[in-house]
């Protein structure tokens, strides 16, 4: 079995925020894959689904996104998995808006959602799917910039993004992280 986490922050403040990209993505993957199972928790909002014959968990954190890791620490306990079948999805300053990038054992970048998770687990031992949100060059700080909504010609250039990072965590399932890594790493 492997666990999809998508970063964000709860609230209908952020929804449609650079930060809540990971939410977006298993909003995505439940669209394509009808839950089988809806999974309560204190700190998460999970689904189960399947992917061809794989047994997937996907998982919104309720936590705000600097205690990532106490949602994720609850879930991995909770289904008793290996950091290996650990997929997190989340947004990435670094990277040009759109763009996808797959990694396993990188350092967190800043990312405070990323930060928290692996402090929490003592490991970076997970599968990352960054999506770019561009912003390296903004003038303003970079709190307020993660924390604003994409602007209306960023909108259709970030959908295509999520659709590819839900393409990226199907392929990382069915074919493994190493040939998702040579197809979205471009």
């Amino acid at each position: 079995m492997k666990i999809v986490v998508g970063l964000g922050n709860p609230g209908l403040k952020y929804r449609e925020t650079r930060h809540n990209v990971g939410f977006k993505v298993i909003d995505e993957l439940r669209k394509r894959h009808k839950p089988e199972e809806v999974i309560k928790s204190k700190y998460f909002r999970g689904w189960k689904i399947k992917i061809e014959n794989f047994f997937i968990i996907l998982c919104k954190p309720k936590t705000f996104m600097n205690e990532s890791g106490i949602a994720v620490k609850g879930i991995v306990e909770r289904y008793n998995l290996e950091l290996g079948n650990l997929i997190v999805i989340h947004d990435d300053l670094d990277i040009p808006l759109g763009k996808i990038k797959i990694g396993i054992g990188k350092g967190a970048g800043g990312h405070k959602g990323v930060i928290s998770i692996m402090e929490i687990l003592s490991s970076r031992d997970f599968i990352r799917v960054r999506i770019g949100i561009g912003g390296r060059e903004t003038e303003t700080s970079y709190i307020n910039y993660v924390l604003s909504p994409f602007l209306p010609h960023e909108k259709k250039i970030i959908s295509t993004s999520i659709k590819k990072a839900a393409d990226a965590c199907e392929m990382i399932i069915k074919s493994g992280v190493e040939k998702a890594m040579t197809e979205f790493n471009r």
